[in-house]
């Protein structure tokens, strides 16, 4: 199974653990925007969990459109959203077969 983040055209993998998501280059997930802060938010995969956590970041984090107050379980398609910058969460499991899409005339 594989856990992440989507944000415009990029995809971040999240590993097992703490993935931290901020300005800083070091994040596991960086996002260059003033909105974000350096250290704004993480996200811990643990067994078969994704939780998000703010890090009282200056404009704070949302999940599904409401700001998160506290560690937030994470499912497959939330919108989340850091500072002013939206993503999605994307669980993808590897025994799917591939979506093909047919048109029958």
């Amino acid at each position: 199974m594989v856990r992440s983040l989507r944000i415009g055209h990029r995809r971040f993998v999240l590993s097992p653990g703490v993935n931290m998501i901020g300005r800083e280059p070091k994040c596991a997930v960086c996002i260059n925007d003033a909105s974000v802060s350096r250290g704004h938010a993480r996200i811990t995969v643990k067994d078969d969990e994704a939780t998000l956590e703010d890090l009282e970041s200056k404009n704070g984090t949302q999940v599904m459109g409401e700001m998160i107050k506290g560690p937030t379980v994470l499912k497959d398609g939330d919108e989340v959203e850091f500072g002013h910058v939206k993503g999605w969460f994307i669980v993808e499991v590897g025994d799917d077969p591939p979506t093909t899409t047919s048109v029958h005339s």
